[in-house]
């Protein structure tokens, strides 16, 4: 099982921050559970960034702890165990714009 972790980015510090934190967290993840995360930063026109795991959409407004992340991808991950990875990572690339959920620290 793999989990696909778009990130959206608009140009600003917080999504250069989201980037790095997802990144570190991705690899974080491989080490403790061998559980494979891909990343995949896009750009978008957009007000926030967002982060979309397995096609679960997350607002970011601020970024993230590692560990509030970590959490975060491991429960949609456990979630969304039976999924075809190939069909949310192309769903979640085709509306940026809509979220799921709004994440706000």
């Amino acid at each position: 099982m793999a989990v696909n972790v778009v990130v959206g980015v608009v140009s600003d510090e917080i999504s250069e921050d989201l980037v790095r934190i997802v990144w570190e967290v991705a690899q974080r993840i491989f080490k403790k559970y061998g559980l494979e995360v891909y990343v995949v930063p896009v750009a978008v026109n957009s007000r926030f960034p967002y982060i979309s795991i397995n096609g679960i959409r997350v607002v970011i407004r601020s970024p993230p702890s590692v560990t509030e992340l970590e959490d975060l991808i491991l429960s949609v991950a456990m979630y969304s165990e039976g999924s075809d990875d190939e069909v949310d990572l192309l769903a979640s690339l085709e509306d940026p714009v809509i979220a799921d959920a709004v994440f706000v620290s």
